[in-house]
């Protein structure tokens, strides 16, 4: 029951693998359990009650929370202190907060890893308590389902493997259950149809399940979600703020500009958040499909552009394209185009391991140009200019003030744009989480408006809303800046794009132009030359603004390619620390080794006993009995003393001094049981007689049989009636 407990332990906390990043936090999580439940398992063995047994988990389970994650603050490291308690609670609240600002698969770093701790280890302790101390275990699936449906309520997905694996470890507890076996002996055929039932019922719910297909059950109206959480910007805020840069792909292009990578669009505003909607065209990519640049003249200058995309180790359901791309050429699997948003998605494959070459054709218009746009927009255009009515007053107010006298939607939009990049404002990813108003919604960005701090989503939230106050279409694009450049070969240039280069920006819609983006986040990205500032060079130009004057000066600068290692692990996990690795390695040794120290440290006791006189015949005799265990020579529950004595005999071949010893031996058990008269023989001489048994049961046990005895000896591991003293009862 024990280890059957352990493996739907193991088995269900592996569920959670698509929320945290890398393999170590299951392994430490793992160990915690596999400590847990073998304390507990150990004290039954050794004689406890099994609700002991559990009291024994629940104090080794706190002594490991002190020994790993507050040492420091403890008694002998492992007996907590009132500041245990106070650093438990700031790990709590740094494990929440780290929580609640990263993206998935998150990084378990120590706040999480207390957090898994704690949970982990209750689930561990509530198994226990109904598998086997209140002989329940059919009600070990409620929490085993709870955990397993986690991954769908956070990121839409449910593993339809890993939930039969928990059905399949769900059927091997019930199946352990003594009473269970025994049905299953009297009903086979029943039990094997109720197993199927539960594996079956349970792939059928997750297929049915809201989520199943990568939709968010949190989603918000007709719109897809970037990250597969309750908001895509939202998301993204908790991927900048995750610990360290992940890499996420790399790519070679032909052209000298910076690209920006787009994954999705947001075209549908409620109020509360930037969603993509659903009602554009979608086109079935294939190798030679061309598709067009939406509302794209031929008065405006483009560049073709190829672009090699090699993706590592994201996972997403859309692939990283320049914009505008128009043909995308070597992707595995069924993907398909949002003809307006020029984004490819897919509902069954994923980005992770694609390599692919896009054809762009960057777009070039002109100031002038963009001057001249016509302010009549085409039909299918009309829906990006849509806003709720409840508009906080801050947002019209300062988009007319920016505005002023302009007369043209490119004035209009530039105004916006250096208005947001001027020193009034400043970057920051934790300034609107600290003050409560991160997100996307109107009063976040009249927060924000107020604040003047904040991150890419607010300024691309923020421009969007107003340029749609102002009359002009408007949606938010998120993707990638263009990375690091690593080098070159020949005219192509090589770059690499990780986590810290996620990024949102506003496009604007100019008719016979399309769609524009603009750069209003200061310190990041690059300002489009058509929207760089007409004061470059003088004294009082822009310090946030990165135009064509001084781009060159803010690229950074090329790097070495660095060296990547098997299937495109650049983001592989780093190695858990040494000292994580040196103490699961003493634990593990622990638990191999407490069987056997446990039987050693028995024998001695009961031979210091016997020697001081303060054991008698029934100990020395039990210590036989044991010792006939361990090497496999078993006596029934019923058996006397002398038919033991005669199965030994037998089994051992015993003759001469060693017979002779155990006749002895029986004589003090049967004179003592059946008279209750005191033995005449002294300690030291049982002791010498025991000593003698025991030393001929290994002579004539072969070499793997003594090992098994002394290293897993199944008077511990497995105790049972056969360990009493054969007939004689403990009471004498």
């Amino acid at each position: 029951m024990s280890l059957a407990t352990l493996l739907v332990y193991t088995v269900a906390i592996s569920t959670l693998s698509p929320l945290l990043s890398g393999a170590s936090w299951w392994l430490s999580i793992a160990m915690l359990g596999v400590v847990i439940l073998c304390s507990a398992a150990t004290a039954r063995a050794l004689g406890a009650r099994t609700g002991i047994g559990w009291l024994v988990g629940v104090v080794v389970w706190l002594a490991m929370l002190v020994l790993f994650f507050a040492p420091d603050t403890a008694l002998a490291l492992v007996v907590p202190t009132w500041d245990t308690v106070e650093t438990f609670r700031e790990l709590t609240s740094d494990g929440f907060r780290s929580i609640s600002r990263q993206g998935t698969p998150a990084n378990a770093d120590v706040g999480i890893l207390f957090v898994l701790a704690v949970g982990a280890g209750a689930f561990a302790l509530l198994s226990d308590l109904l598998a086997i101390v209140s002989r329940m275990p059919a009600l070990v699936g409620i929490p085993v389902v709870a955990i397993a449906l986690v991954p769908g309520f956070v990121i839409g997905e449910v593993n339809l493997v890993a939930l039969a694996l928990c059905a399949a470890a769900y059927l091997v507890l019930l199946a352990a259950d003594t009473r269970v076996r025994q049905s299953a002996a009297r009903h086979p055929k029943g039990m094997l149809g109720i197993g199927a039932f539960a594996v079956i019922g349970a792939l059928l719910a997750a297929a049915v399940a809201p989520g199943y297909n990568g939709e968010s059950l949190f989603q918000a109206t007709g719109g897809s979600t970037f990250g597969r959480g309750v908001s895509p910007l939202v998301d993204l805020g908790k991927d900048l703020r995750r610990p360290g840069g992940a890499r996420q792909f790399t790519y070679t292009t032909t052209t000298d500009e910076s690209l920006y990578f787009r994954l999705l669009t947001l075209d549908q505003f409620d109020g509360t958040t930037w969603s993509s909607s659903r009602s554009s065209e979608r086109v079935v990519n294939e190798p030679d499909l061309m598709v067009e640049v939406p509302g794209l003249s031929s008065d405006v200058a483009t560049e073709p552009t190829t672009t090699t995309v090699d993706v590592a180790a994201m996972v997403a359901p859309w692939v990283p394209v320049p914009f505008p791309s128009v043909r995308v050429a070597g992707l595995s699997g069924r993907w398909s185009w949002d003809v307006d948003g020029l984004t490819l998605s897919s509902r069954l494959s994923s980005a992770s391991g694609q390599t692919y070459i896009a054809e762009s054709v960057l777009i070039k218009p002109t100031r002038e140009q963009l001057i001249a746009a016509p302010g009549d927009y085409p039909d299918n255009v009309s829906r990006f200019l849509e806003l709720p009515d409840d508009i906080p007053p801050i947002i019209t107010d300062t988009a007319a003030q920016i505005a002023g006298q302009s007369t043209n939607g490119f004035d209009r939009a530039f105004a916006l744009q250096q208005y947001l990049r001027s020193t009034d404002f400043t970057y920051s990813i934790e300034a609107p989480v600290d003050d409560g108003y991160d997100g996307d919604g109107f009063d976040v960005i009249a927060r924000f408006l107020e604040k003047k701090s904040g991150y890419c989503v607010h300024y691309a939230s923020a421009m969007a809303i107003m340029a749609r106050v102002l009359g002009i279409p408007a949606r938010v694009s998120l993707g990638y800046l263009p990375g690091d450049r690593v080098g070159s070969v020949g005219e192509r240039r090589n770059y690499a794009v990780a986590t810290d280069d996620l990024h949102s920006w506003p496009e604007l819609y100019f008719t016979g132009i399309g769609w524009v983006p603009f750069e209003p986040t200061p310190g990041r990205g690059f300002v489009p030359d058509y929207a760089a500032s007409v004061s470059t060079g003088s004294p009082t130009a822009n310090p946030n603004d990165l135009d064509s004057g001084n781009r060159n000066a803010q690229e950074r600068a090329p790097v070495e390619q660095a060296p990547t290692t098997p299937a495109g692990s650049a983001q592989a996990d780093s190695a858990p620390p040494v000292g994580m690795i040196a103490a699961l390695g003493t634990v593990i040794l622990a638990i191999v080794g407490f069987p056997s120290a446990a039987r050693g440290l028995r024998r001695r006791r009961r031979f210091r006993a016997l020697r001081a006189g303060r054991a008698g015949p029934i100990d020395a005799w039990q210590e036989v009995s044991e010792t006939a265990l361990d090497f496999g020579i078993g006596a029934n529950v019923t058996e006397t003393p002398r038919g033991f004595a005669a199965q030994l005999t037998r089994s051992v071949a015993l003759t001469g001094s060693d017979a002779e010893a155990l006749d002895r031996l029986l004589g003090s058990v049967e004179r003592l049981r059946f008279s209750a008269s005191a033995d005449p023989s002294s300690g030291e001489a049982l002791a010498a007689d025991v000593e003698r048994i025991t030393r001929a049961m290994a002579t004539a046990s072969t070499l793997p049989v003594r090992l098994r005895a002394t290293l897993a000896p199944a008077s511990v591991l497995h105790p049972t009636p056969s360990r009493r003293s054969a007939g004689v009862p403990r009471s004498l």
